[in-house]
């Protein structure tokens, strides 16, 4: 098989017509052909068409003198567990975000028989928690947008962003769509799922794990472990009592908890980024962190119509695209990089608060990608420099922000402003043509007096900037706060062979422990850590263990 780069086309049709004109190929040569990936370029306001083919030719080595033609390479997966330190008890795996859900995948697919405890609910039940909260602001702090199966990724765009070359990248789109996910995203050069598109994804997730002999426990929190000679040793869990309470949440959550205290030698710990309990009482046990630095900042909205016409031109009427999305990234005149990140195309920015008392939010679309609006994150980048050098002391800057945004109204409403206005540095009085797709209603404000001065002129020159790049960008423009939540502020160190923390046994993994940001990467990294523990410990053999 040989792979061709750059085969383009006005008219999808004459695809196969333009593989042939490209090699100087006559037809009898062409066996056979698939595309391995597909994008769309219309920088010059005339859409073209951009694939690489893989073929089966004749006189495969005359084709391959072609610059731009390659062999294909063999992206397989293959992994043989050569662990062999035996498991009294089976591997335990927290959290079900995209991390979690692989290491326990790839477990469950090599008989290890995983554990999975997740704080959070079962999708079925965390999507009327999160709905509820939507209409009514009564949050529940265990089942929100960031807690519960599934993992924030389960409410956000469903962005794939991978590297074709990379061999566990394709192996995750293989087992999505192996799970439910639209083939298209083995050849999108942007592939996206949608959060609708993940419920159907979960469930059968789960069930292909409970087939294999794994476990799930819902609405279960790791609160503490054990350790003996620097190896983990059992774990303190805790489950509601009643996982239907009906109560209101005013202040503290007083629901009553179940605590049980377990055997445990192998733990792949993939807990999101917003479990500081978690993280502090870990901490406490002995388990090496420190902090590293991340990003906050504000929601930014527009018409979609607007960015198809800014990033495509007249192009954006053509019929079937897909609406645009942009990337823009800007170093400020405060030294401090500010870039676009999670960029929503027919989106909705959603409450995403964890916390009582807290305002967060985040940017979420649905497979079609058909909403009026676009949104994007627009975050500065934070060094402990902009919070103190102590190892909470991200997490506690991050709070501050988040309870500053609830104070306003004394609810979870959201504060926005316009971009004009925030330039200017004065409150919005009123919508343009821009109205919030935040559900919770919101409250005008100028975000130069709830961001950090350096952080607010940051993002102020960067505005400036994007007008310059794309214009229009900051005329009909809405903002909204808080988005504090994009990437973790602590990293648990691991050994960077074994993936080990310092305490043998704990696999620190994903986006919460510092080594993800966004889906693909943190389901690459749950197959890395799954992969670490197997080449550690062999398989179970006794298929009774509990």
């Amino acid at each position: 098989m040989i792979r061709i780069h750059q085969v383009k086309t006005a008219d999808p049709a004459d695809l196969e017509k333009q593989i042939l004109k490209k090699l100087n190929m006559p037809k009898k040569d062409l066996e056979y052909w698939k595309i391995h990936r597909r994008s769309i370029d219309a920088r010059k306001h005339q859409v073209q068409y951009s694939y690489v083919v893989d073929a089966k030719v004749a006189n495969e080595k005359k084709y391959l003198k072609n610059w731009d033609v390659f062999r294909t390479p063999d992206e397989t997966f293959r992994f043989k567990p050569a662990g062999e330190q035996r498991l009294k008890n089976r591997p335990v795996v927290i959290g079900m975000g995209p991390a979690g859900l692989f290491a326990g995948l790839l477990l469950a697919e090599y008989g290890y028989k995983p554990i999975i405890i997740e704080r959070g609910s079962a999708i079925e039940k965390r999507s009327k928690d999160v709905d509820h909260f939507w209409k009514t602001g009564e949050l529940d702090p265990e089942s929100n947008v960031q807690f519960g199966m599934g993992g924030a990724g389960a409410f956000s765009d469903g962005k794939l962003t991978t590297r074709s070359k990379d061999v566990l990248g394709r192996k995750v789109l293989e087992d999505l769509v192996s799970l439910s996910a639209n083939p298209d995203i083995l050849i999108d050069q942007h592939p996206h799922i949608g959060t609708d598109g993940f419920i159907s994804i979960l469930k059968n997730a789960r069930k292909r794990i409970e087939e294999q002999g794994g476990t799930f426990f819902f609405d279960t929190r790791l609160d503490d472990i054990e350790v003996f000679n620097d190896s983990l040793c059992a774990m303190t869990i805790s489950r509601l009592e009643d996982e239907n309470f009906e109560g209101k949440l005013d202040d503290v959550d007083v629901r009553t908890r179940i605590t049980e205290t377990l055997p445990v030698e192998a733990m792949i710990f993939a807990s999101g980024h917003s479990a500081e309990d978690t993280l502090r009482t870990l901490e406490k046990r002995g388990i090496c962190m420190e902090p590293k630095n991340f990003a906050i900042g504000l929601r930014i909205e527009h018409l979609q119509s607007y960015i198809n016409e800014a990033m495509l031109g007249s192009a954006c009427h053509q019929k079937d695209l897909i609406p645009a999305r942009y990337q823009l990234t800007h170093t400020a005149n405060t030294g401090k990089g500010v870039y676009s990140f999670c960029m929503c195309p027919g989106g909705y920015v959603i409450p995403s608060s964890s916390a009582l008392h807290t305002v967060v939010c985040n940017g979420m679309s649905y497979s079609d990608r058909a909403g009026d609006q676009a949104n994007s994150a627009l975050l500065v980048q934070v060094t402990p420099e902009d919070y103190g050098s102590g190892l909470f002391d991200g997490m506690d800057f991050q709070q501050k922000l988040e309870k500053k945004a609830f104070d306003l109204s004394g609810s979870y409403k959201a504060p926005v402003q316009l971009v004009s206005d925030f330039i200017e540095g004065k409150i919005s009085d009123h919508f343009e043509e821009v109205k919030p797709t935040y559900e919770l209603g919101t409250v005008f404000t100028d975000f130069n007096t709830i961001l950090p001065e350096k952080i607010a002129e940051s993002l102020k020159d960067a505005l400036i900037h994007f007008e310059q790049k794309v214009p229009g960008f900051t005329k009909n423009a809405l903002l909204t706060g808080m988005e504090t939540r994009s990437s973790s502020s602590i990293r648990v160190v691991r050994q960077s062979d074994s993936l080990e923390s310092n305490i043998h046994g704990f696999y620190p993994c994903g986006e919460g422990s510092g080594y993800a940001g966004g889906i693909m990467t943190s389901a690459i990294d749950g197959l890395k850590c799954a992969m670490a523990l197997m080449n550690r410990f062999e398989r179970p053999s006794d298929l009774n263990l509990k």
